[in-house]
C-alpha cells in the first residue's frame, strides 16, 4: 500500500508539474466555445484571429456580430489590454469607487482606465479620451503595458528600421511577428485608426506563437532618396512612385552595366543623347507614359539628385 501511495503521489506531482508547465507556456488557455459570427467567414484573413480572441476571453462580439471592420475606441482597446495584463500578471482589475464619478453607475470602461493608469501613468494622455477612436500606435502602447517583461515577445524577424518609425517598442512587435505593417515595406502608419479585425490579429498573435508572421520588408531606400511615398501619383493616369522609381532604377542599372566605369550622366551615346536623357526616356517608355502627363511630383523629381542620395543610402551603385 505504501508503494501504491508513493506511486500515486509521484504521479500527482508529475501531473501538477505538467499542468504548471503548460500554463506557463500557454498563459491564454481557451475557455469559451466559439459560437461563430455571421460576419466572420472561414475564408476571411482574420477568421482564426477573431475565433481565438473569443475563445480566450479577450474580445467578445457585439450585439450584431463581430463587426470586424468597425473602428475601436480607446476604451475598448483599454479593456482588451487590461484583460491581457490581468492574465499575465495575476493582478486583478479592481472595481472603481462610484463616488469618484459624477454619473452613476460609473462608465463601463472606468475600471480598465484606472487599472492601466495605475500600471503606467504615462498612459494618462491616451486614456483621458476613452470615447475617441484608438490609433494603431495608441493600441500598441496599451498592449505593451500588458506584455512588457512577459517573455512573450521573442524575435522571429530581424527588422532594424521602418519607413515611418524607428521606435524601439514598435520594432519589438514587428520582430516578434505581431505586426507586419500596412504595405510590403512595413509602413506602420501609427496614427491610423484600428479596426476590430486588426486588433484581433495583434492580440491573437501575442497569445499564440503559431499565428505569428515571418516578415522581411521590401527596401524603402528609393522612396527615402526621392522624398516620395510609394503611393504618390506621378502621372495623370494614377501611376505611382512605386512603379515609376522601379522603372528609373532599372534604366539606371542598365546604363551602368552597359558603360561600366564610363558611366556618366553627361556621357553622349551614339545617337547623340546623353545618358541622363536616355534614363528619363527609357523610364517613360517602359511605363507607357509621357512627360507631358506627369504630375507636379514628376515635374519636381530630379534624377541626378535622387540617384546621388540613393547611392549614399545603399552604399553603392545599382549596376
Amino acid at each position: 500500500m505504501k508503494r501504491f501511495a508513493a506511486f500515486f503521489l509521484c504521479a500527482a506531482l508529475c501531473l501538477g508539474a505538467g499542468q504548471a508547465l503548460a500554463a506557463a507556456e500557454n498563459p491564454f488557455p481557451s475557455q469559451n466555445p466559439y459560437p461563430g459570427y455571421a460576419d466572420v467567414k472561414e475564408n476571411d484573413w482574420f477568421y482564426d484571429n477573431a475565433k481565438l480572441c473569443y475563445e480566450i476571453g479577450l474580445m467578445n462580439g457585439t450585439d450584431v456580430g463581430f463587426e470586424p471592420h468597425r473602428v475601436l475606441t480607446v476604451a475598448e482597446c483599454a479593456a482588451i489590454a487590461a484583460r491581457m495584463r490581468q492574465t499575465l500578471t495575476g493582478e486583478v482589475i479592481p472595481e472603481v469607487n462610484p463616488a469618484d464619478y459624477v454619473v452613476s453607475p460609473a462608465p463601463w470602461w472606468a475600471k480598465y482606465k484606472e487599472y492601466l493608469n495605475a500600471a503606467d501613468p504615462t498612459l494618462a494622455g491616451i486614456l483621458a479620451h476613452p470615447e475617441e477612436e484608438c490609433s494603431r500606435h495608441q493600441f500598441l502602447l496599451l498592449l505593451d503595458v500588458a506584455c512588457r517583461n512577459s517573455g512573450l515577445l521573442s524575435p522571429i524577424n530581424s527588422i532594424a528600421a521602418l519607413p515611418d518609425s524607428d521606435d524601439a517598442m514598435v520594432l519589438t512587435y514587428y520582430n516578434a511577428g505581431i505586426l507586419t505593417g500596412m504595405d510590403r515595406y512595413g509602413t506602420f502608419n501609427g496614427s491610423k485608426s484600428l479596426s476590430r479585425a486588426e486588433a484581433a490579429a495583434m492580440v491573437s498573435r501575442i497569445a499564440r506563437s503559431e499565428l505569428r508572421l515571418s516578415f522581411t520588408p521590401e527596401d524603402y531606400s528609393s522612396f527615402t532618396a526621392a522624398y516620395l511615398t510609394p503611393d504618390t501619383a506621378m502621372f495623370e493616369n494614377g501611376l505611382s512612385a512605386g512603379e515609376y522609381l522601379t522603372a528609373v532604377n532599372n534604366a539606371i542599372a542598365a546604363w551602368e552595366t552597359a558603360l561600366g566605369d564610363d558611366f556618366n550622366w553627361h556621357h553622349v551615346w551614339t545617337d547623340g543623347k546623353s545618358v541622363l536623357t536616355h534614363v528619363k526616356e527609357d523610364s517613360l517608355t517602359a511605363l507607357g507614359v509621357t512627360a507631358e502627363t506627369g504630375t507636379q511630383a514628376y515635374q519636381d523629381f530630379d534624377v541626378q539628385v535622387y540617384y546621388s542620395r540613393l547611392i549614399d543610402l545603399m552604399g553603392g551603385p545599382l549596376g
